[in-house]
């Protein structure tokens, strides 16, 4: 049995799901919340909203991860799959960063509507790989692991 602390590439995996794309997917409603023209057009567009758990349940799923135990045999199996999903992730962020810079450059009245729909697609392909991801995860822990969740 393998401790997850030992293994960096599954404490990122878990990260991203747990910090990082929460974060990214609270940033996409605040703006849908405030009533961007933008993305109200782009929304029809996208993937529906999904649906975060609660922070308290967050934290507490997430350390039962890091405190499991895993099967190297298993792990062996998946490695490769959670490398490739997590470098996905780590691409989807810097569009989405990028694009972002871009935003806040042109400001919110000005910016070109392609910026827009870069961050709101950049924002679908994180949502999209992020849900992989998961269920790989699911796989390596034997239980479920669903943090984005269809609404």
């Amino acid at each position: 049995m393998l401790d997850p602390i030992q293994l960096p590439i599954l404490m990122k995996a878990i990260d991203f799901v747990f910090e990082e794309g929460r974060k990214i997917l609270e940033e996409r409603r605040e703006r849908r919340k405030s009533g961007d023209a933008a993305s109200k057009s782009e929304e029809q567009e996208s993937v529906k909203e999904p649906a975060l758990p609660e922070p308290e349940k967050e934290r507490e799923i997430k350390q039962d991860l890091l405190s499991s135990k895993i099967d190297e045999i298993l792990w062996k199996n998946y490695e490769w799959e959670v490398e490739k999903l997590v470098k996905r992730l780590e691409i989807h962020t810097q569009n989405y960063h990028h694009h972002k810079e871009q935003h806040a450059k042109w400001g919110s009245d000005l910016v070109p509507s392609v910026i827009v729909h870069r961050i709101t697609e950049a924002e679908n392909s994180m949502i999209e790989t992020i849900k992989e991801l998961e269920i790989v995860l699911s796989k390596v822990y034997k239980k479920d692991i669903n943090q984005i969740n269809k609404s």
